[in-house]
């Protein structure tokens, strides 16, 4: 059985169409046609090749139609980069041409344009040896470009690029007032308008416009990658970007994509339709948004729309929710089936969306952006099951309390025990006996603070304690947010700074007692904290005496060499060697370490309980704090980790086989619980396959529980790929053998 054929029907629903679209039917047609059957080269003279040009002429006409250009020429090209290239070389060199180069001229682009027109600017700026300044052009709250900039700068510009449609936000520019700006400032500016997201979704007449350029893409519309056009107005400057046998009227050299340009005049025929067109008109896509909107708002009630009427194109939705980062919403949309994005597909490894902080919006909204974006051929019934399948997710974070509601609390199975929260390098922990309902929280950061405070008041948990292990230099303790977002009031005069209780040494949650050890040397009022869950010590809370793969700094307003090698050696004593040290840094995703493990890592703290002389110690520290000092980054501890991999990588095709072969292997989804809620992973795997879910919030609390053992033959999976080598490392390094990733995740299964 191959895993392909495991894979039970979890029917996708796209909403990423902003980023590239599935190819229409009739333009596959098209091209398959050209491919098998019209495959003649344009340039040929026999009856063949004159079938190939016709197709190609046809198409070319069609193409002027639609963006309304009855002169100019149209060029086709591989895409909307490839006309952004030809545009900027082709304005740049003739302004050079003139003279106008050095650092008085000026390149203006909007700052909410796709990278790919700042990126060539300075490429081409560069290369071409222009030399001239390249400057954005400043946007408003709602992404209009800023005309009073425009107006001061325009006379020293000698190229602006704008937007027709923002392919992140939707927001359309106003091309008639823009035009008039441009053109009684600056008649002889050129002036290229990336039209790419525009087509479908809006009306262009670019022959009663002095655009000069206009890149297309046909990926962006139901046609195949590596397809476009390029409109130049006449009389534009144009220099061929590829040279060659002189096809395109010697625009652009190279053998024409037949099949492409084939599937661009299906394309082009429908949207040419009156009737009976694969594509719906504006008001059909206005209330199709207002489906979609209507659908995520029953998941998130407190969602904001980041840009919205009048301002927009209607196929775009870009919101953020409040206490949601993107990826905790991409997470969630993923499992269930749903393909949205955080933004610009260029960008996706970015925390934030430039687009959005150039809007002025705030920190969570940029951090938190989504973009759910549909095509103009979006069928009633496609609408309907994005809108039933996005439904559906409101009582999975009901469930896991990422929304809170007025339902029943009820305490799901991993809202227990011990959990390992993070944030980038920010770690927190809740501790949750599922007996008495209590929890206590320790290290709480505020960009956690919301979800913390979730999990207490959804799961109605008594709050015991909130505790900070010290007083942290590179950030703020979120622990009297969480204590007025679960509704307590923190009685200063029955607490010490750090929140544990005056005159104890001892706090109790159920079945966990904590106890308390002063462990000064990072900051002089830094303790320990030792976890017991029924008499038995589990883990201990070291704040940042150790981290995974590093030591605290004792460079810090009354950090002390002395105090943390007395402190870590106290540690050493009271633990032993292989009991479970969480810290409240994590730089190099370790999540955890044991003295054993930390010794092996580290020759310094193996030196340093071994009782030799200080001298040595100290001066790795004083190395080290050199070092730190010297970064732009503030950090606790010098961390250097040198992680082993996972015993092996199966990819997907060979998943069968690897099930097989040894039947008792046990497949750890470490998805999050709302992921695993959203999507089963058992939808991938055969019925018979053993599957524990066990996220990394989690993996702690299931070496403490003795849920995993080191002779178990381990399957990691996600859903890229990428948190389960995370998690094979980690399991490596604490002595697991066959620890396996599947490469891709479920991604690649789906």
């Amino acid at each position: 059985m191959s895993s392909i054929e495991m894979v039970s029907s979890l029917s996708e629903v796209y909403l990423d169409n902003n980023a590239t679209t599935p190819v229409l039917p009739v333009a596959a047609a098209a091209a398959m046609h050209a491919m098998q059957s019209s495959f003649g080269n344009p340039s040929s003279s026999h009856a063949t090749g004159i079938k190939a040009k016709a197709e190609l002429e046809v198409t070319r006409s069609l193409a002027r139609k639609l963006i309304g250009a009855s002169s100019g020429d149209i060029v086709f090209t591989s895409g909307a980069t490839e006309g952004i290239q030809t545009s900027i070389v082709s304005a740049l060199l003739a302004a050079r041409s003139n003279g106008k180069v050095g650092a008085d001229t000026l390149l203006l682009y909007g700052s909410t344009e796709h990278k790919a027109v700042p990126e060539s600017l300075k490429h081409w700026n560069q290369v071409l040896q222009v030399n001239a300044t390249i400057q954005a052009i400043p946007v408003d709250k709602n992404g209009i470009v800023d005309y009073d900039f425009l107006r001061k700068t325009l006379p020293q510009a000698v190229m602006v690029c704008t937007m027709a449609a923002n392919n992140e936000t939707g927001v359309k520019q106003d091309l008639v007032a823009l035009e008039t700006l441009i053109r009684s400032v600056n008649p002889d500016v050129y002036w290229m308008v990336d039209c790419v997201q525009a087509l479908g979704k809006m009306t262009l007449d670019i022959a009663n416009t002095s655009i000069d350029y206009a890149p297309f893409s046909g990926h962006k519309l139901y046609a195949p990658k590596g397809i476009g056009f390029l409109y130049v107005r006449d009389g534009a400057p144009y220099q061929p970007f590829i040279a060659g046998g002189g096809q395109e009227s010697g625009l652009r050299s190279g053998t024409e994509n037949l099949p492409g340009i084939a599937a661009l005049h299906a394309i082009f025929s429908e949207l040419a339709k009156s009737n009976g067109s694969a594509f719906y008109d504006e008001a059909t896509l206005w209330q199709y948004r207002q489906q979609l909107l209507d659908a995520l708002r029953t998941v998130f009630p407190s969602l904001v729309l980041n840009s919205d009427k009048p301002y927009i194109v209607p196929t775009t939705i870009n919101f953020s929710v409040p206490g949601f980062y993107s990826k905790d919403i991409m997470d969630l949309f993923d499992a269930a089936g749903i393909r949205v994005s955080s933004g610009s597909a260029c960008s996706s490894k970015v925390p934030t969306s430039f687009v959005l902080d150039a809007m002025g919006l705030e920190d969570w909204r940029s951090q938190g952006a989504i973009r759910l974006s549909f095509g103009p051929a979006m069928t009633t019934q496609e609408c309907e099951q994005a809108c039933q399948r996005i439904r559906k997710l409101a009582d999975v974070v009901c469930k896991h309390c990422l929304v809170l509601t007025d339902a029943t609390p009820t305490l799901e199975l991993h809202a227990q025990g011990l959990i390992q929260l993070k944030h980038e390098a920010l770690c927190s922990y809740i501790i949750i006996c599922a007996d008495t309902r209590q929890a206590v929280v320790i290290d709480p950061v505020l960009p956690l603070a919301s979800r913390i405070a979730n999990i207490v008041l959804g799961q109605g948990l008594e709050l015991v304690a909130v505790i900070d292990t010290h007083q942290h230099q590179d950030h703020q303790s979120a622990r009297c947010a969480l204590l007025m977002l679960a509704g307590l009031v923190e009685q200063k005069n029955k607490v010490d700074e750090l929140g544990w209780p005056l005159q104890q040494n001892t706090l109790v949650a159920g079945n966990y007692r904590l106890e308390k050890l002063n462990t000064p040397g990072h900051t002089p009022e830094a303790i320990s904290i030792l976890l017991y869950k029924e008499q038995q010590l589990e883990a201990a809370f070291v704040g940042d005496v150790i981290l995974p793969g590093g030591i605290g700094r004792t460079d810090l307003e009354g950090g002390s060499m002395v105090a943390l090698a007395d402190s870590i050696r106290l540690l050493a004593k009271q633990l032993g060697p292989d009991c479970l040290l969480l810290s409240s840094h994590d730089y190099g995703q370790g999540f955890f370490t044991t003295f054993s493990q930390a010794c092996a890592e580290q020759p310094l703290l193996a030196e340093l309980l071994q009782e030799l002389p200080m001298e040595h110690w100290q001066a790795e520290l004083r190395a080290q704090a050199i070092k730190l000092q010297q970064v732009s980054t503030y950090y606790c501890g010098l961390v250097e980790v040198s992680y082993a991999d996972a015993t092996d990588v199966i990819l997907p095709e060979n998943l069968s086989a690897f099930l097989q072969q040894e039947p008792n292997t046990k497949v750890i989804d470490v998805r999050e619980p709302h992921e695993q809620s959203a999507g089963a992973l058992s939808l991938y795997l055969p019925n018979d396959v053993e599957i524990l879910e066990l996220p990394l919030s989690k993996l702690a609390d299931a070496l403490i529980n003795h849920t995993l053992q080191q002779q178990q033959r381990l399957l990691l999976v996600c859903r890229s790929g990428n948190r389960s080598l995370v998690a094979c490392k980690v399991l490596s390094r604490m002595g697991f053998k066959q620890v396996y990733n599947l490469k891709g995740g479920t991604a690649l299964l789906s």
